[in-house]
């Protein structure tokens, strides 16, 4: 029996990184127009509101973010997304719960260098995920910028 179609799910919330964690996920789901691709953008939702709060601004953010990403694989792979735009208290925990709900074969997870105290480790979200998920975690560090916002900073 031929293995099931690889499922793939890229979290969306840096707009810098929609393109590169789109990509990501579409290689990862190959050739196979199987295999699934979903997008998923969680709203954060603080504990002083209640989780079906109305954050109309945050939730038109991310609709846009998601329709970036179905845009990405759609011109740059030909390829389908299926989409989630989700309101929780927490991220990491929101994303694992996709992961157990879809099925998930790899996660796609952007993360941004942190400066000062924070450098050296992972973002919040990321590490719960990396220590959390029962799937890959493919994690996308987009190159550091040199002054001038150009790519190739000090190592």
């Amino acid at each position: 029996m031929a293995p099931a179609p690889p499922r793939i799910l890229a979290s969306i919330n840096d707009p810098e990184q929609i393109v590169d964690v789109m990509c990501l996920a579409c290689n990862l789901a190959g050739e196979d127009r199987h295999a699934e691709v979903h997008a998923l953008h969680v709203v954060l939702i603080p504990r002083a509101l209640p989780l079906d709060a109305d954050v109309k601004a945050e939730l038109a953010l991310g609709e846009s973010l998601l329709a970036k990403a179905e845009e990405v694989a759609e011109e740059r792979f030909g390829r389908r997304v299926h989409t989630d735009l989700l309101q929780a208290r927490a991220v990491g925990p929101a994303i694992l719960e996709e992961i157990r709900e879809k099925g998930i074969d790899a996660v796609v997870l952007g993360y941004r260098r942190r400066r000062g105290f924070a450098r050296g480790f992972l973002g919040t979200t990321v590490d719960y995920v990396v220590k959390h998920a029962t799937c890959r975690v493919v994690i996308n560090v987009p190159p550091e910028r040199a002054a001038g916002g150009r790519p190739g900073g000090t190592a």
